[in-house]
């Protein structure tokens, strides 16, 4: 506990020196007026009207890479004007060579791998939430939502529109935004706005309002203002009907009784806007074959690994939602919806009947999320109806911090509590023993509800997150706690983050992700940044890690780890770094590293120490050809491993890229406990035959549970937010360690033609 104090005391020292030496935030400083259009604006590239010679300019970038201490080096001028429907911006974007560097003419591309010019809006004034987006030299387009002020998801998807035209020494790009796309209150008359450009060529990167190396590009709280002369104009009747449309062939030759043949499907979406900054999705039968699979991993590790979710319906306001707790405890988890796993630890859908989510702003102040669905049984993995509720609120308070509360609520649906099941699911029952009976019970619900503070100060600095939830079912009474702190604070040259998580033995949230239960965890973690004056390096990183793991009576040492790692980040968008680490588990439960459905190897009540180093090292982004490679080496539990990790790509720009990923593990315990050879090889071609016209192919071979995995997929994009897909998916056992022809070992495959089209009413 006096350490705690003192970590404490610590932080409160830093917090008042930060109030004291950033009491305004200097950003808010910059404004720009914004005019209406007088003339219709013709999206082309050229911005000749009247509207666009009338309107301010914004100009005069700051550079924040590779040194930001300047002015940018190549200039870039934003305009913006607007009428009753749409908000315009005018952007160029001065070049003095030829060429650019992007890595596809792929829609949603990665911002650090391509050139290109970003918006960062705040249409709530509250430096919390927002919207992005982006435009390459090349016409393709990218958005996404902001959320907690910094952090961008790129997966949601909606209609705007654009046009680039190239001219001698600059690009230049029209943007027309409906007012029906974003959310936002008509009665605030200043918005945040923020705008950032990669220079990936140069690589230079450059904002309108400065930003600090050491902060993230799209944090809201270095934005301008935006004012309206008038309020801005209202979006009107915003609904939106998205229907979609499917057959598809499905064979299982693993379980032909499983096999379903010629199919056909069809379903919905809806968007309607209840007000500009609260919106309702519907849902009926919703498809998400279209939706790229997993990228597979090699988890040596004793627990889940988390993977994203990118199916539309769940990502707007998605944090609203997903953010209660830590990455390893949250209360809610969307991908538990129409997702589960079958005993071979295979992923498996189940049918989404139908569900609607209500989501935005009620006010300046107050977010509210509210998620009702309905999943179809499926009784191949005795899985009953099942309901899932969510409730989110989330009320701003002081500058940009925020309380939130969640309700999250699970129901079997017609379990029959008399009924003995012969293979049940364990998820709904388990087998008990009450003196010579062993009976079956059946849980009909499973619910938790939690709350938390979020700190996010003015100026950034100050980080926190504080959380307390508590889960309710007839399985689990006691110790049914989640609980959490975290704090970081940060400055240019230096950055200390401390947490505390503490998982009681009977929390049980089945809609959120908790792999482990049962214990108490902390970490600190102090980080040095220098910025040396060298033309080849940005700056460098050293960075010191404890961490530890206790039961959850603080009896027992569970795990421990220390690491140092030291990082530098090159002027040509090279980086490469090197870690070493020391590290303790206590097996709590029998666990086998190498054949996870196999006789245990490491037996509960046995603890392991050992150390390894990692290197690692990325190349110059900006080359035709990059690769990037790391390497760790030193123990794994009682015996040794090495594991080798790269990915090599070569892009033919601007029309895709071949690109292969690899990941090699060599095991060796000592006699008696075995050793393995696991390998994961990923080839993947990306084919951008126009701005509308996409084609990604890949394959993944996974020699631990030897299958062949291969997912192709054609995307025709005929109007904006409306596709044509045509999707082929196969899994077969290999012939040989480098097989990737099908043939007589296929278990699966499945053939999908979906057309999905985006209606405004």
């Amino acid at each position: 506990m006096e350490v705690v104090a003192r970590i404490f005391f610590l932080f409160g020292i830093l917090y008042i020196g930060s109030l004291a030496l950033n009491a305004q935030n200097k950003a808010q400083l910059t404004t720009y007026e914004l005019k209406p259009a007088t003339d219709p604006i013709i999206l082309d590239g050229e911005l000749n009207e009247d509207s666009w010679k009338n309107a301010e300019l914004a100009t005069g970038f700051y550079m924040n890479i590779p040194t930001d201490d300047r002015p940018a080096e190549m200039e870039t001028e934003v305009k913006m004007t607007y009428d009753n429907e749409n908000f315009y911006f005018g952007i160029i974007c001065y070049d003095g060579d030829e060429g650019y560097v992007v890595q596809s003419l792929r829609r949603d591309f990665e911002w650090a791998l391509n050139e290109n010019f970003s918006i960062y809006l705040d249409p709530y004034n509250d430096f919390t939430n927002g919207f992005t987006f982006g435009i390459s030299p090349y016409g393709v387009q990218s958005e996404g939502t902001i959320d907690e002020g910094v952090n961008v998801n790129a997966d949601w998807d909606n209609k705007w529109y654009s046009k680039v035209k190239i001219h001698e020494g600059k690009w230049v790009a029209e943007i027309a935004i409906p007012f029906k796309s974003i959310r936002y209150t008509d009665k605030n008359k200043s918005w945040n706005i923020q705008f950032f450009r990669n220079h990936l060529k140069r690589n230079e990167r450059s904002s309108w309002i400065a930003v600090e190396q050491q902060y993230t590009a799209s944090a809201l709280a270095f934005s301008g203002k935006v004012i309206w002369p008038e309020p801005p104009p209202p979006a009107g009747t915003n609904i939106s009907v998205i229907p979609y449309v499917l057959g598809d062939l499905n064979r299982n030759y693993e379980n032909p009784e499983l096999d379903k043949g010629l199919g056909a499907n069809a379903g919905f979406d809806a968007k309607i806007g209840i007000t500009p900054a609260l919106n309702l999705d519907l849902t009926v039968n919703p498809d998400f074959s279209q939706v790229e699979v997993d990228r597979q991993v090699i988890n040596l590790s004793r627990f889940e690994v988390r993977f994203p979710e990118r199916r539309q319906f769940f990502l707007e306001n998605a944090d609203l939602f997903s953010k209660f707790g830590f990455p390893q405890s949250r209360a809610f988890f969307s991908r538990r919806i129409g997702i589960t796993t079958d005993t071979l630890g295979r992923t498996e859908q189940v049918p989404i009947l139908g569900g609607a989510r209500l989501s935005g702003k009620v006010n300046d102040k107050l977010r509210v999320g509210l998620l009702n669905m309905l999943t179809d049984k499926r009784e191949d993995l005795n899985l009953p109806y099942q309901n899932y509720s969510v409730l989110a609120l989330q009320q701003n308070v002081l500058k940009r911090s925020n309380v939130a509360f969640v309700f999250a609520n699970k129901d079997n649906l017609g379990v029959d509590q008399s009924k003995e099941l012969s293979a049940y699911n364990p998820q709904i029952a388990r087998r008990e023993i009450h003196g010579n009976d062993t009976i079956t019970s059946f849980k009909l619900y499973n619910r938790v509800i939690g709350a938390e503070f979020n700190l996010f100060t003015e100026d950034t600095r100050w980080i926190g997150d504080f959380y307390y939830q508590h889960s309710f079912d007839a399985w689990n009474k006691k110790s049914a706690y989640n609980h959490g702190a975290f704090l970081r604070y940060q400055q240019r040259n230096f950055a200390i983050m401390w947490s505390h998580t503490a998982i009681g033995d009977g929390f049980n949230a089945e809609m959120g992700f908790v792999p482990r239960v049962g214990y108490n965890q902390g970490s600190f973690s102090p980080t040095y940044i220098m910025y040396p004056e060298n033309k080849a390096i940005i700056n460098t990183q050293v960075s010191f890690d404890i961490g530890y793991t206790t039961d959850a009576n603080f009896q027992r040492v569970t795990d421990r780890s220390l690491g140092l790692q030291y990082q530098m980040n090159f002027t040509n968008t090279s980086y490469a770094s090197f870690e070493v680490a020391r590290k303790y588990e206590y097996m709590f439960f029998d666990f086998n590293p190498i054949t996870p459905k196999g006789d245990s190897l490491m037996l509960q009540g046995t603890d392991y120490t050992w150390s390894n180093m990692t290197a690692y090292y990325a190349s110059d982004r900006k080359n035709t050809f990059t690769y990037e490679v790391g390497t760790t080496y030193g123990g794994f539990y009682n015996g040794n491993r090495l594991n080798t990790f790269s990915n090599l790509s070569y892009r033919f720009q601007p029309y895709g890229s071949f690109s292969v990923d690899f990941d090699y593990n060599d095991i060796r315990l000592p006699e008696g406990f075995g050793s393995a050879k696991f390998y994961l090889i990923g080839p993947r071609l990306d084919l951008t035959l126009t701005d509308a016209v996409f084609f990604t192919g890949f394959a993944q071979y996974n020699n631990r549970f030897d299958n062949v995995n291969y997912n192709l997929r054609f995307q025709w994009r005929f109007a904006p937010a409306s596709d044509l897909f045509l999707v082929y998916t196969e899994n077969f056992a290999p012939n040989g360690p480098i097989d990737f022809m099908p043939g007589e070992n296929t278990k699966n495959r499945a053939l999908v033609l979906k057309i999905n089209y985006w209606l405004n009413l």
